[in-house]
């Protein structure tokens, strides 16, 4: 039977806590580096559902702008047609 002094033993178990130590760190390395990977791709999924909504975003204003511009138009003209029957109505009293 081979006899260890205590120094030997000593330092093969600290050579066994190394070893269990790089592995779990490893591991983790690992995990941390699934973990970015996933955070990664939602951040992208996130860019591209932001890109989207802005897209959409700047066709409603689009819509919106060329609605309120109609509108302006439309109350133009009823100003107008207004103007128009006031005149017509202060003739006819007139008379």
């Amino acid at each position: 039977m081979v006899k260890f002094n205590k120094g030997t033993k000593v330092l093969a178990l600290a050579a066994v806590v190394v070893l269990a130590a790089g592995c779990a760190s490893n591991s983790s390395v690992k995990q941390a580096q699934a973990t970015a990977d996933e955070a990664l791709r939602t951040a992208q999924s996130a860019q591209q559902a932001a890109s989207s909504a802005q897209s959409t975003a700047q066709a409603a204003k689009a819509s919106a702008d060329a609605a309120s511009a109609k509108a302006d138009a439309a109350q133009a003209c009823c100003n107008e047609v207004q103007g128009k029957l006031d005149r017509v109505f202060e003739r006819s009293q007139r008379k």
